[in-house]
């Protein structure tokens, strides 16, 4: 895809500080978005909250912002960009993991995005909304004619126990559990490990919502090329 000749200065939001368990591979990805736009003659404002990544070296941003990863600085860096003459157009969110994708999602609620005249790019606000909301690309999924397994979404714990597909698959112990917006998941052996999960996965969620899924654990998956 050819450089659009509007987007002169990209913000990439980063992951924030790697935890266990959560890949490093956006450490990788962000640093290889930097030179590549670079490359490209476009200017690349940074943040991420973790000084010790190596997308955060000097050379790889023309400037770099570590402070927290959240709307309020998001709008705050947008605001300094345009106050030095080197406005914003776009915002690169798909590099920085689910911290980045919430980052963006909540900057788009509260009107940041009109406001400073900036765009979305790799992924538009529709686009996360149908990769993040499950009932939205279940349904997407069905429409293209791909299976899926058996689910249920829950905004509640009652709603989670009123779950046919938990009270179903927790007897099994073939129950996932996804929170939205989060990095929470788990697997549950019994109905209290269950209910902890749903829990925790409430809290978690952005937008308190859990996915209670079919585990496919032991099913075999081919490549065929």
């Amino acid at each position: 895809m050819p450089r659009h000749p509007s987007i002169n200065r990209v913000l990439i939001i980063g992951s924030g500080p790697i935890v266990i368990g959560q890949a490093c591979e956006f450490d990788y990805s962000g640093t290889q978005a930097c030179r590549a736009l670079r490359e490209e003659g476009v200017s690349v404002v940074l943040l991420n909250s973790n000084p010790a990544t190596i997308m955060t070296d000097p050379q790889l941003a023309d400037r770099t912002y570590i402070e927290p990863i959240n709307w309020e600085v998001l709008e705050e860096i947008l605001t300094i960009e345009a106050k030095r003459g080197t406005p914003v157009d776009a915002i690169l969110p798909t590099l920085g993991g689910q911290t980045g994708l919430n980052c963006a999602m909540e900057a788009a609620e509260h009107g940041v995005l009109e406001r400073h005249n900036v765009r979305l790019i790799g992924a538009d606000r529709e686009t996360i909304h149908r990769a993040e909301d499950r009932d939205a690309f279940k349904q997407t999924m069905i429409q293209a004619g791909i299976g899926l397994p058996r689910s249920g979404i829950a905004h509640t714990f009652d709603e989670a126990a009123r779950n046919p597909q938990r009270r179903a698959t927790t007897r099994m112990h073939k129950t996932c559990i996804y929170a939205r917006g989060a990095w929470a998941a788990g697997w549950p052996t019994h109905s209290k490990h269950s209910s902890r999960i749903v829990k925790d996965g409430l809290n978690q969620s952005r937008v308190s919502e859990v996915l209670i899924e079919e585990d496919l654990t032991g099913w075999k998956e081919f490549e065929l090329k």
